[in-house]
């Protein structure tokens, strides 16, 4: 039997090896019918070639067609072939607003040869098929995305050993959507079993279930169904459910970004706290955590005009308060910086990392914060900045080469040497994090974990430093304006 033909619990599946690297994709790891939670696979005996990408989610492509299918809940595995193990296991979530993506567009093996470790890349339903509300404020259901995720850390505590991993050294990596559900997991006892967990960019927050249920009467209206009516919704084309919930983010730019309306929520039975809450009250002391952002996060998304944006965060923020920012902002601005799109990164993408870091800090855990101030040398950067995404570029690279992004019509390209030393040490600080449960390390060897005095940051560039309370100034001034 040859060292890719592994036996799992629901039957044998068969995998390739290439340049070192075993890989097998496309694993089922649980079944669900549409709007319910993740359950059992079903068994099989022959041999299920498991060299080929796995199916993805239905979702919309950039120039607006519909992809996928819905039974999409599958994984790919990555680990070294020359590694005897146990290997540390990383356990990636993938970004998209929590509307695209999927395993398939993230290929592992450079990781897992570096690592050495094993990687898990895992795909999960998406959009009103993830995240719809059929519950009510009173009895809430946990969002279907949430329970598909911890499917499969179940899948990998039970069946990551035959693939050379060691289930009790995990790390839960996530960019984006994929980095609030990280932390969503972190909120859960299953997600408690990793021992660090890496959020490049932490989008939506856990909604509570008032706001997922009004999210979801916005998207039933327009398909003139109630939410009682299970069977209906079942039946309905796929089409119309995504349509409507199409609709429904176009007419709420000003009430959400880009009119992303879904994201997990607080239901009280799987997601019983907010992970705040949880690292608050010492339940993470024990896990490492990094988060991070990109220097020039929403640059990306003002491109279409920053009046939602705009709307949002002032709805968020208060008015007044917003303006007076928006002056802080101003007076601090770097040379060619906009003081808006750095003020609308901050609100967004930053402070959720403020936040987690203090209060795992005061918990007596550890928590490293940084901010990626690389401009990869791809179109759709060249011209934004280190923009949202610039991170998770460089990080899933194959150097010296970018890989292509097929569902976001993102093409791939050669690396400059720039790119390829900023990929270096992204690379090996997640890498170190997931073998050793800290990033620091090499040229970062001074990158200390947040404390109150210092607030030390790592920053990801040409050559990567640490700092004490980059933008020291901008961060009090949240606090109020005596603060700032």
């Amino acid at each position: 039997m040859s060292d890719h033909h592994i036996e799992t619990s629901p039957g044998p599946v068969v995998g390739r090896v290439h340049d070192g690297v075993r890989a097998w994709r496309g694993i089922p790891y649980a079944r669900a019918e549409r709007f319910g939670p993740a359950g059992p696979v079903g068994r099989w005996t022959a041999p299920r070639d498991a060299t080929a990408p796995g199916p993805v989610g239905v979702q919309y492509l950039p120039g607006g067609g519909l992809v996928g299918v819905e039974e999409c809940l599958t994984l790919d595995v990555y680990a070294p072939a020359a590694s005897a193990g146990p290997l540390p296991v990383l356990f990636w979530v993938h970004g998209g607003a929590f509307q695209t993506g999927a395993a398939a567009d993230y290929d592992g093996s450079v990781l897992a040869a570096a690592g050495p470790a094993v990687v898990v890349a895992v795909s999960y339903r998406l959009g009103p098929l993830g995240f719809l509300q059929l519950g009510t404020v009173e009895d809430p259901e946990p969002s279907p995305a949430v329970t598909d995720l911890l499917a499969a850390l179940d899948w990998v505590h039970r069946e990551v050993a035959a693939f050379g991993g060691d289930p009790d050294r995990l790390t839960l990596v996530g960019q984006s959507a994929g980095a609030s559900l990280v932390c969503a997991l972190l909120a859960t006892p299953s997600g408690r079993r990793a021992r660090a967990a890496v959020a490049l960019s932490i989008g939506g927050l856990p909604q509570e279930p008032a706001e997922s249920v009004d999210v979801a009467g916005r998207v039933l209206d327009r398909l003139g169904v109630a939410r009682t009516d299970r069977a209906r919704l079942r039946e309905l084309p796929v089409e119309a459910v995504l349509g409507a919930a199409r609709e429904a983010g176009a007419a709420s730019r000003a009430e959400y970004l880009g009119g992303v309306l879904f994201a997990p929520v607080r239901d009280g039975a799987v997601l019983v706290e907010r992970t705040v809450d949880v690292v608050a009250r010492g339940g993470l002391r024990d896990t490492a955590l990094w988060l991070a952002s990109c220097r020039d996060e929403m640059a990306a998304f003002l491109q279409g005009g920053a009046d939602g944006p705009v709307a949002v965060a002032r709805r968020r923020a208060g008015g007044a308060e917003f303006d007076r920012l928006l002056g802080v902002y101003a007076a601090t601005a770097r040379p060619g910086e906009d003081p808006l799109q750095a003020l609308l990164t901050d609100e967004m993408w930053v402070r959720p990392a403020w936040a987690l870091a203090e209060a795992q800090t005061a918990a007596g855990g550890r928590a490293w914060l940084s901010r990626f101030d690389h401009t990869p040398s791809l179109p759709s950067f060249a011209a934004l900045g280190p923009s949202h995404g610039a991170d998770n570029a460089c990080l899933w690279a194959h150097p010296p080469r970018f890989v292509a992004r097929p569902l976001l019509a993102r093409p791939g390209g050669d690396m400059t040497p720039a790119d390829l030393a900023v990929t270096a040490a992204l690379q090996a600080a997640v890498l170190r994090t997931v073998t050793t449960g800290t990033p620091a390390g090499g040229g970062l060897g001074g990158w200390l974990p947040h404390r109150p005095e210092d607030r030390c940051t790592a920053v990801f560039d040409v050559t990567p430093r640490v700092e004490a309370d980059p933008d020291g100034v901008r961060r009090r001034a949240w606090a109020g304006p005596a603060a700032g």
